[in-house]
């Protein structure tokens, strides 16, 4: 069920480390801007909780936050954990926050109860979210899931889209909320705009760039 696999990377002057895990390997991201700075945990997949907080550790950088990029249940498994083990601020937009008391695992077969958390506040489009020397923006991209968001550093160069946009492909719109043209239109209009440079943290799979995804991403094809 967990095959927590950690990848350490140093992007210009973020600290970034990613946990896959659950069932169905889902990345959450460990982000701070510096060692002994500040830190936030974007999203929580099963069993990662524990592992985020002894990496921060490490960093002698706390967890201050918990973002969710959007409010389907392999994101926001471990919530109730890392919540408690750090007395994070946790954030999520509100057309997602009513997501996180759906029984949704079961729907999937899966035997899971998930213990419901409540938002400390919400991620709103436009917004800058602060976090040290980090500063977000917000951008409100649905199509996926209601109310999912993308977390984009413009000085550091990297955005991170939950599933909105992968290595290769795009969230998938069958579910419900999904909206397919909904969601390419997010990604052309507001993704593909911040520059080929920029690095794509997605909930799933490696790490990919706008440039690469413009190019080479057969859904984004005209």
């Amino acid at each position: 069920m967990y095959d927590h696999r950690p990848h350490s990377l140093r992007w210009r002057g973020m600290i970034i480390e990613t946990f896959e895990a659950g069932p169905v390997a889902t990345n959450g991201y460990l982000v701070a801007d510096r060692q002994g700075g500040k830190a936030v945990a974007i999203d929580a997949p099963q069993g990662v909780a524990a592992l985020m907080v002894e990496q921060a550790r490490e960093w002698k950088t706390p967890i201050d936050y918990l973002v969710n990029t959007h409010a389907h249940w392999d994101h926001f498994l471990d919530n109730a954990e890392l919540l408690r083990l750090t007395g994070a601020k946790f954030g999520i937009h509100r057309e997602s926050a009513s997501l996180l008391t759906l029984p949704q695992a079961r729907y999937f077969g899966l035997d899971l109860d998930i213990e419901p958390t409540k938002p400390d506040f919400f991620l709103e489009e436009g917004e800058i979210f602060v976090v040290g020397d980090l500063r977000f923006e917000i951008l409100h991209c649905p199509g996926h899931c209601p109310g999912s968001v993308v977390l984009f550093e413009r000085k550091e160069r990297a955005a991170f889209v939950g599933d909105v946009l992968f290595a290769g492909s795009i969230g998938r719109t069958d579910l419900p909320g999904g909206d397919h043209q909904l969601l390419l239109d997010g990604i052309r209009g507001k993704l593909l705009p911040l520059g080929d440079d920029v690095r794509v943290f997605s909930g799933h799979g490696p790490v990919t760039t706008i440039g690469v995804e413009r190019r080479t991403n057969p859904f984004l094809g005209s």
